[in-house]
């Protein structure tokens, strides 16, 4: 593998200390899937087309991939790398001196995936990268 078979963009997300005021401002821009009342420990979601669009309270972080260990960062980007292909993304990264977490198996409908996994890892800014895959099972 010369570079990580990406298919899409999955998600987005964002840490922000004005959870509210983000929250009204994407629902007049016509993202209604956003809550009129945000939860502060929740990552709040918009379907945007294929990927998911979402915010946070900066109080709560995104996951590091390590236990439940969460990480106050300023971005959250999930890339979708090609079915089945993790475990090779993950040997990819180590070849290229990344350390990433390890893979975890994800729980309920992801992206219309029944149980994908994921594995996390950071950027050098140390924003929280995901790569995910869905499995054989899934489709």
């Amino acid at each position: 593998m010369d570079k990580l078979p990406l298919v899409r963009v999955a998600e987005v997300a964002f840490l922000t200390p004005k959870l509210e005021e983000c929250t009204k401002f994407y629902r007049m821009l016509g993202l209604d899937e956003f809550s009129p009342n945000p939860d502060k420990k929740t990552i709040h979601f918009a379907n945007v087309g294929e990927q998911y669009f979402g915010f946070a309270d900066e109080e709560r972080g995104f996951m590091s991939g390590y236990n439940d260990e969460m990480i106050k960062v300023p971005l959250h980007i999930a890339f979708e790398v090609a079915d089945n292909s993790l475990d090779e993304c993950i040997a990819f990264l180590h070849s290229k001196e990344i350390k990433c977490s390890p893979k975890i198996k994800n729980s309920g409908n992801w992206h219309g995936a029944k149980q994908p996994y994921s594995v996390y890892f950071r950027d050098p800014q140390g924003n929280i990268m995901e790569l995910w895959a869905r499995q054989d099972s899934d489709r």
